[in-house]
């Protein structure tokens, strides 16, 4: 299956996986100590994508990619997941952000962004850093060497039978700057 497709399908699956997210609970998980829900959710997106690419360690070999990611507002701390789209062709290059926030998903590049939402995403989020779950060859955006502990406990339950990430929360904002 080519990348189009395979990016097809991978929406098509998220999007049967979305109306059954309960996406105040899991904002609410995303910042508390009872993360469960989150971590769930999370691993359920990994899945999806797993069973769809049959991986979770792209190379250049793709070029437009929509990922699974833990994402955290730089100036606020507020943790959320959502999709991050790159592309891969270009060192993992950022197009856009899906976030799942209690407003339900707001495409950060949509040019028809409600006022609301944009007004919403610029109070919590932006700019943010991402982090997300596959691995991927050349992309130097991302800092998977300073990953604020949280953030770390998100993305290892998605590989529950891996040793865990580094963690240092003590070194604030070493994401990727967005916005």
């Amino acid at each position: 299956m080519d990348n189009e497709n395979l990016q097809s399908a991978y929406i098509e699956q998220l999007n049967a996986l979305l109306p059954k997210v309960d996406f105040a609970r899991l904002d609410r998980s995303c910042n508390s100590n009872n993360d469960e829900y989150a971590k769930e959710i999370l691993k359920q997106m990994h899945d999806l994508f797993v069973e769809v690419y049959n991986t979770d360690n792209l190379d250049c070999g793709y070029e437009f990619v929509q990922l699974p990611a833990v994402i955290r507002g730089r100036n606020t701390g507020h943790i959320g997941l959502g999709l991050i789209y790159l592309d891969l062709q270009s060192s993992g290059e950022h197009w856009g952000t899906f976030f799942l926030t209690p407003r339900g998903v707001i495409d950060q590049g949509f040019e028809k962004m409600r006022p609301a939402d944009s007004k919403y995403l610029s109070a919590v989020y932006i700019p943010y850093d991402y982090w997300y779950t596959v691995s991927i060859e050349r992309d130097h955006h991302v800092d998977f060497d300073h990953i604020p502990e949280k953030v770390a406990e998100l993305l290892n339950s998605c590989y529950p039978d891996q040793p865990e990430l580094e963690q240092h929360s003590d070194i604030p904002g070493q994401g990727v700057e967005m916005g």
